[in-house]
């Protein structure tokens, strides 16, 4: 963002139909400022939701999360990263070390996110040590860069688009020559499709809340294990599972149903965090 642009500038910016939201430099969403910072542009209608991002000292970042579909997130993070020659430049392990605090943050983002902007690093060098600390950084959190043409005019990779490793998006980045700056933009195409519903499954279970209590005492004093109990241990237990067996088959029997999932499993949702949360909601019982 240009420091000298207005409120009216950036609103007469904007074409029909869509909505302009610009970020300063000391973070705080808003619409006019004199400072300099990020700005975003949104084709309407739109649902955005709530949604905020660390400030850092190394670098400008905004963020926008859009609701699109009922089941369907999507976030999107803008940074740029002053050049080495700009008075408001850190050195490159204070970035390093906001940057990790940032990727900590975005890697964790429960639905799908793609990270964007300008770090004003060679990124088409991966010999170059600040390219290849910064890609093992990105590579520790399990996220791609997807840039891989030049898009300035000395032929080097500033821009770069950065979605998880595992993301279901089908990214497919361009760019074109046409430009007001030495940057050419890029262009990021999503495929955004939803994600696909766990298949069925079957759950077996007894309404053991509908046992008519008197009902069963009664049936349960017929039994050998009442009437004439066996005197070893092994026989005597024996006939305990095979009376209650027995009684619950016929007081609450087994019901199979086939169970549809309604919305998609959330992947960071383990079988081993399942059966934490199962543990924890037996102790608060």
């Amino acid at each position: 963002m240009d420091q000298t642009a207005t409120s009216t500038e950036l609103l007469n910016c904007a074409p029909p139909h869509y909505s302009l939201i610009s970020t300063p430099h000391n973070g705080s969403i808003k619409i006019s400022s004199s400072a300099s910072g990020t700005t975003l542009l949104i084709r309407e209608p739109f649902t955005q939701l709530p949604t905020s991002v660390s400030d850092f000292s190394s670098f400008e970042s905004s963020s926008v999360t859009l609701q699109l579909s009922h089941l369907n997130y999507q976030s999107s993070v803008f940074f740029y990263r002053p050049p080495s020659s700009s008075t408001f430049s850190k050195p490159f392990f204070v970035f390093l070390d906001d940057f990790s605090s940032f990727l900590s943050f975005a890697a964790t983002t429960p639905h799908e996110f793609i990270i964007t902007g300008d770090f004003n690093i060679y990124f088409d060098n991966p010999a170059d040590t600040l390219t290849f600390q910064c890609l093992s950084l990105l590579s520790s959190f399990n996220l791609s860069q997807h840039v891989h043409f030049s898009m300035h005019d000395k032929n080097h990779i500033f821009d770069i688009v950065i979605s998880s490793s595992d993301t279901l998006l089908a990214l497919a980045v361009s760019f074109t020559h046409w430009s007001p700056s030495d940057d050419f933009p890029v262009f990021t195409r999503l495929s955004i499709n939803p994600a696909p519903l766990p298949p069925p499954t079957l759950h077996s279970f007894r309404w053991l809340h509908s046992i008519d209590v008197g009902s069963f005492l009664t049936d349960l004093k017929s039994y050998q294990l009442i009437t004439d109990p066996h005197k070893l241990l092994r026989p005597l237990l024996s006939a305990y599972n095979t009376t209650l067996c027995s009684l619950l088959d016929k007081h609450a029997p087994i019901i199979t149903k086939l169970s549809r999932c309604q919305s998609p499993s959330d992947p960071w949702f383990s079988t081993t965090l399942r059966a934490f949360r199962s543990t924890l909601r037996h102790s608060e019982n």
